[in-house]
């Protein structure tokens, strides 16, 4: 008799913790879900997409001797692939800093005529803010090897 009641209770213990587990996970995935949203309304998965075809050219001229077959098949891979694990890696960085429910409001916001004309300008925007970034930073490392050289004159 008393092995019995030992047995239902570890299998009422393990019931419990699978179901917790089960809970616990739910919200990662609503969670998880809501970012993916906000990300492609915003506009950033997008952003962070146009990446791809970016890395698979600077691919190709490193090893212009890969058939073109391999460079398609892995744009299409990544295409997917790379938006897909960029949720998952934001997702904890994310939810160290906004709630679920701040989410869900961030995505009401992208949502309005005025979010969705955001979010369709911003990968336009992000590849020009790129351009200019990149040519304050030439400009930034000109002006410092100059002073340096002028320094040690």
């Amino acid at each position: 008799m008393r092995k019995s009641w030992i047995l239902s209770a570890l299998c009422m213990i393990l019931l419990f913790a699978s179901t917790t587990t089960i809970t616990a996970q739910e919200p990662d995935k609503a969670y998880r879900e809501s970012l993916k949203k906000m990300m492609v309304l915003s506009g950033a998965l997008a952003t962070v997409e146009d990446m791809v075809p970016r890395i698979m050219n600077m691919l190709k001229q490193q090893y212009p001797a890969v058939s073109e077959e391999f460079w398609t098949a892995q744009s299409a891979k990544w295409s997917t692939l790379y938006g897909e694990k960029l949720v998952d890696i934001y997702a904890p960085i994310y939810k160290k800093y906004l709630t679920l429910d701040e989410l869900k409001q961030i995505v009401l916001f992208y949502e309005s005529p005025v979010g969705k004309k955001l979010g369709e300008v911003t990968p336009t925007m992000a590849a020009e803010g790129m351009q200019v970034g990149q040519q304050l930073s030439v400009e930034m490392m000109t002006t410092l090897q100059e002073e340096i050289a002028a320094q040690s004159k």
